[in-house]
């Protein structure tokens, strides 16, 4: 296995720490849109909240994979983290042209 310059102890607590934040931020955004689910902007924070839990499990699983050196926990962590971030910045996207639409035809 290629030695890293930097020891895997301390990419994978750095990917934990990060997992941490990313799953509180997260939270704290889903829960914000659920208490506030008539508001506009509910849609586009849920989307954020649910991209910052998805991003905690995905580094959660890169830094299980590089403490624990699995080799199929370094790709199902890449992968998931490659289509969660795919997936809900397509969806974000999606709502933020409806938003901008919306604005214009009330515009006039």
């Amino acid at each position: 296995m290629m030695r890293l310059p930097i020891p895997g102890d301390a990419i994978a607590a750095l990917l934990a720490l990060g997992g941490a934040w990313a799953a509180l931020r997260g939270a704290r955004l889903f829960v914000a849109a659920c208490r506030d689910a008539d508001a506009p902007s509910a849609s586009l924070r849920l989307v954020r909240g649910l991209r910052g839990i998805a991003l905690a499990v995905g580094a959660w699983a890169l830094a299980g994979g590089l403490l624990w050196e699995q080799v199929w926990l370094l790709v199902f962590g890449a992968v998931f983290l490659a289509e969660e971030i795919y997936e809900t910045g397509v969806v974000a996207l999606v709502l933020r042209s409806a938003a901008t639409t919306e604005a214009s035809d009330a515009r006039g």
